[in-house]
């Protein structure tokens, strides 16, 4: 090729060279597409879903159940409405998947806290104190909630989110039965409980609980499950020589 073909093929080719020069590395543009993918739809959605419900909880504690709305809750999980109504037809249908997210933590706390503790009162103790707990942290949820006698039965509950809550009152049940019969092996109670004991300390469970979601400034949650739990065991005539 001659000196002036010579030139005249660098411009023809500068574009391309210029191109080639601003162009990354091949090394560097591989790497640039090796980033963390994308997570499954399966979990983007888990993980939407539980924004939603997590910020229920918040605005439905602050707010209560009847003074929130759709709106609040797709503003505070920063996302829109039509969002939240692609997880949840309705707010009561956001109150139950609250219920039901909060259903095998608090089983979970139920199981294992309890554990190890020694003494029927104290056991009860601990088991009010998980109780009350789940009241102060999601106060709304409780407000939403209408307690009917009998106060322990699972299918006396009414209203938004009462199939969810009513698990959860069989998970009371459970509970409630293992530390009474546990208290009778150890003969702290001298005869098996029988139906009502049962039925009764379940009514003092939960209708605390109905109380304590609509009190302005409750006592503290361990003097008031230390009380119960006093209570609740003289009731059941813990210690009487006369059942021994």
């Amino acid at each position: 090729m001659y000196p002036t073909d010579v030139g005249r093929g660098r411009q023809l080719f500068a574009p391309i060279i210029s191109a080639r020069r601003r162009s990354p590395p091949l090394v560097k543009s591989i790497r640039s597409h090796r980033r963390v993918p994308k997570p499954p739809v399966e979990l983007l959605q888990s993980y939407r879903r539980d924004q939603i419900l997590k910020a229920a909880r918040t605005v439905i504690s602050e707010k209560g159940y009847g003074r929130s709305s759709v709106d609040m809750i797709a503003r505070r999980a920063g996302v829109s409405r039509s969002t939240v109504y692609e997880y949840f037809s309705s707010k009561d249908e956001i109150l139950k998947g609250c219920f039901a997210a909060s259903r095998e933590p608090l089983a979970h706390a139920l199981s294992t806290r309890i554990q190890g503790v020694e003494g029927m009162e104290a056991q009860l103790a601990v088991f009010f104190e998980i109780c009350l707990s789940q009241v102060d942290e999601n106060k709304g949820f409780f407000q939403a909630i209408d307690f009917p006698i009998p106060l322990y039965s699972v299918t006396a509950v009414e209203g938004p989110g009462s199939t969810e809550f009513a698990l959860v009152l069989k998970d009371f049940h459970e509970a409630v039965d293992g530390i009474l019969d546990a208290g009778h092996q150890t003969r702290e109670i001298g005869e098996p409980a029988d139906p009502m004991d049962r039925e009764s300390l379940g009514t003092l469970i939960v209708g605390a609980m109905a109380a304590r979601s609509r009190q302005e400034a409750p006592p503290r949650v361990a003097t008031a499950a230390s009380a119960l739990a006093r209570f609740a065991v003289r009731g059941l005539g813990v210690g009487r020589s006369d059942l021994l």
